[in-house]
């Protein structure tokens, strides 16, 4: 059976990105994730750091862990069981791909949450109110999420009151793995698959459905 052409995704934007345009074009594989996101934010790492460093002229160790490191390992180990039972599910393929992606959202969602959720605060909170410190620091954490990922704009807000959660999570707790877990498993929910794997998942559904 005949069946209408699909316009290109770049054309029309994903669930989370901008359109693309004669000019700009959507990021749609997870090497383009690495180079324009991944580095943008080891770089963002690297400055609060070294502001942090500078600024209070001291040494500065992460705040300790909360809990004893065999939770930590039990959540993890679960997290790991439900990804593969949730890609099972949607009928996606666990392959070595999908895995490397999710240890990419582990990895940055530790990078983000050092960065913008203790340095950066930690850093402009002797420039501004603490208060001041944490908007400005969340609102820098969901502008580049518009810039490097190229996030609608709505997704962005969205990043921005999630930030705020989790600086609050981690004002009333103190525990950094904590946070970095909540963190992981929100932008699991979010981004399952890497750029370009729904594509080919429903690329070989509609082949299937065809025969």
């Amino acid at each position: 059976a005949m069946t209408a052409p699909v316009e290109p995704r770049a054309e029309l934007g994903g669930r989370l990105q901008r359109p693309g345009s004669a000019t700009t074009t959507m990021v749609t594989s997870f090497q383009q994730v690495l180079g324009r996101h991944g580095l943008t934010m080891v770089t963002a790492l690297a400055f609060a750091l070294m502001a942090v460093q500078f600024g209070l002229d001291r040494q500065v160790a992460l705040p300790a862990i909360r809990l004893p490191a065999s939770l930590y390992l039990g959540a993890g180990a679960l997290m790991l069981l439900f990804a593969a039972v949730f890609w099972r599910v949607r009928g996606m393929l666990s392959d070595a791909q999908q895995w490397k992606w999710l240890a990419y959202l582990l990895a940055i969602s530790a990078i983000e949450e050092m960065a913008f959720r203790v340095f950066f605060p930690m850093f402009l909170s002797h420039v501004v109110e603490p208060n001041i410190s944490v908007l400005v620091s969340n609102a820098l954490f969901a502008g580049l999420h518009y810039v490097t990922l190229r996030w609608r704009l709505s997704n962005c807000v969205w990043v921005f009151f999630g930030g705020l959660g989790l600086a609050r999570l981690f004002h009333e707790t103190g525990d950094l793995a904590l946070i970095i877990g909540v963190h992981w498993f929100a932008t699991f929910l979010n981004t399952p698959t890497p750029p370009g794997s729904r594509r080919a998942i429903a690329g070989a559904h509609l082949v299937e459905s065809e025969k």
